[in-house]
């Protein structure tokens, strides 16, 4: 079945303390899911934006629900082309990096990484106060019919995810959303998400956290 951007973007108009929670998940590589965005980006981003996209060379598995992270993916992108109004580049990365310490032996998780999502602008970017907010239900710097959910809903699916997210931004210097996800070992599908290890650190090498 296919799935427009339009149809995922349409998740952003609810309100966020609606969302549910549970979600059916099943193992995914992050590699296809950000790569079949590419389709999907015309019609959200400005014309002129140079858009590049660097993915790993590896697989990247996941437990997720794919259509609910590629709206939370293109939620953000939006976000990001709304500052890249008067042209710039738009770049999607995934990388996979270690946490500080491993899961044990008896996790789903593979020991001792995790999954890099990136979507980085050279957009006007954020002052503080913007950057501290922009994750606010109903929070918006825009005028018009834009409601401040998108970046809410997106926050609010990767939190169920079980990831976590930092945002690194300041005026005329772009931003770079970095969405942090865990990695399985093992294929399968899942009801519920499960927990992150508790040694899970936001402090990944080379990850360069500044959220």
């Amino acid at each position: 079945m296919h799935v427009s951007a339009e149809n995922l973007l349409e998740q952003g108009r609810l309100p966020a303390y609606s969302f549910n929670a549970r979600m059916k998940l099943k193992d995914c590589d992050l590699n296809r899911i950000v790569g079949e965005l590419k389709e999907m980006l015309p019609g959200i981003l400005p014309d002129g934006v140079e858009v590049v996209f660097d993915l790993a060379d590896s697989e990247l598995t996941i437990m997720t629900d794919p259509l609910k992270l590629k709206g939370a993916f293109l939620n953000l992108i939006k976000n990001a082309g709304d500052a890249l109004s008067t042209g710039g580049s738009l770049t999607l990365s995934t990388s996979r990096i270690r946490f500080s310490h491993g899961a044990d032996s008896s996790s789903p998780y593979a020991a001792g990484e995790c999954a890099l999502a990136s979507i980085s602008d050279t957009g006007i970017g954020m002052n503080e106060i913007v950057k501290e907010r922009m994750f606010e239900p109903f929070f918006t710097t825009k005028s018009g019919k834009d409601r401040g959910l998108g970046c809410t809903l997106a926050q609010r699916v990767v939190e169920c995810h079980n990831g976590r997210m930092s945002v690194d931004s300041g005026i005329n210097r772009g931003t770079r959303v970095s969405i942090y996800l865990p990695l399985i070992k093992t294929a399968g599908t899942q009801e519920l998400p499960i927990p992150l290890p508790s040694s899970f650190s936001m402090k990944a090498a080379g990850a360069g956290i500044r959220g």
